[in-house]
């Protein structure tokens, strides 16, 4: 998680969340917390949380007896997130590693993650350390982007970019578009003692108000830029502009709409 393909640093954040936010994320978070049951006294732990679009979600769907504990271990996102979802006596933030999380054994009823599985270097670590921290009876559920012919906007946008670096392009979207394949997330999950394991495909459509919000979130808004810039790009707004051209084109410009494509996993600790 280290790695520069996770560095969401600089006005990343807040790009993230005002273009990618209700574009992307939204939608699945609706969708996330419709899946979720959050009983009386439930304890949930939400992994790489990003900007907070599903705590607040989590927040607003949780009885008064529960409690969250929000986690990411990029600092600059947590404190986005802190500032757009604001005090709430049942909330905790607290910067962490999902491969080496900071809390004892059977310490939560829940744990989530939104679209953070694919950053994880050791995938199996940190199914294991939410095992760990799982009740008997408790449950880890996520969910992580389907490929990019279930998401063609991701294959616009990423060969649009490419065009401009044709000798080195960047490489950003394997990354969140490459972890997919369900036997191998169910083999991850078995390999980590999980029981009960269920995948589902989630078709979603995604809004936005124009094709250039999308473009300036899909280059701007996410680490994307930043190997941009260390191909000594320091104006990114031609490369917004082609992208933002390109997606016009497929999906109409005001509003822009396409298809999303994720996959929804959740297994109980037995």
């Amino acid at each position: 998680m280290a790695g520069p393909d996770a560095k969401f640093v600089g006005s990343i954040p807040e790009k993230y969340d005002a273009y990618l936010g209700p574009f992307l994320f939204e939608p699945y978070a609706a969708d996330f917390v419709r899946r979720l049951t959050l009983p009386e006294d439930v304890r949930v732990l939400e992994l790489a949380c990003g900007t907070g679009i599903l705590t607040r979600r989590i927040a607003q769907a949780l009885p008064k007896s529960g409690r969250l504990m929000a986690t990411d271990l990029n600092q600059p996102m947590l404190d986005h997130a802190q500032r757009m979802v604001g005090p709430d006596s049942r909330l905790e933030w607290r910067a962490a590693d999902a491969t080496k999380l900071p809390f004892p054994d059977e310490s939560f009823d829940r744990v989530v993650c939104q679209f953070g599985v694919m950053f994880f270097p050791d995938k199996l670590a940190a199914l294991r350390e939410a095992r760990r921290v799982l009740k008997r009876g408790g449950e880890l559920s996520f969910n992580v982007w389907d490929s990019t012919r279930r998401n063609p906007y991701v294959e616009i946008a990423d060969g649009t970019v490419a065009g401009f670096f044709p000798a080195n392009p960047p490489t950003f979207f394997q990354v969140p578009f490459g972890y997919h394949d369900q036997d191998t997330i169910r083999s991850t999950m078995q390999q980590a003692e999980f029981a009960n394991i269920r995948l589902s495909e989630v078709a979603l459509e995604g809004k936005s108000p124009t094709a250039m919000d999308a473009a300036v979130g899909l280059v701007e808004g996410c680490p994307l830029i930043v190997a941009i810039q260390e191909r000594g790009v320091s104006d990114p707004r031609p490369i917004v502009e082609a992208v933002a051209k390109k997606m016009a084109s497929a999906y109409g410009n005001s509003p822009m709409r396409c298809q999303l494509g994720a996959v929804w996993i959740a297994g109980a600790k037995a």
